[in-house]
């Protein structure tokens, strides 16, 4: 895994959650820090790696810092991979229908990113 940045601009790119909620990438970056993490629910490294965001959110998430999963897979899929694995932090949908566009705004072309 590795940091990343927004190679286009970030500012319009909202992603609907598995809960249903939508989420600005733009919003969520002016109430602080934000841990995004992409992932697929097929990747070996993402099942071995999201019990641990799991475990750090419930010891650091808070109003201050904002943890967001972004999927690249259904909401329905999604969903059972958060169960599967514990996640309770908010996971919000890059679409392949759309394009990916947070994805593709990071410049990721694959998941997980690597350095």
């Amino acid at each position: 895994m590795t940091h990343v940045k927004c190679r286009a601009s970030c500012a319009g790119i909202s992603l609907k959650g598995i809960d249903g909620k939508i989420y600005s990438l733009e919003e969520l970056r002016r109430k602080g820090p934000v841990l995004t993490a992409f992932f697929k629910i097929s990747c070996p490294v993402c099942q071995f790696t999201f019990p641990f965001f799991a475990r750090l959110y419930e010891r650091y998430g808070s109003d201050d810092v904002t943890f967001l999963g972004i999927s690249q897979d259904d909401a329905k899929a999604t969903a059972g991979f958060a169960k599967q694995y514990g996640i309770t932090f908010p996971i919000a949908l890059d679409e392949k229908e759309k394009g990916y566009p947070a994805s593709n705004a990071y410049g990721l072309t694959n998941v997980p990113p690597s350095s």
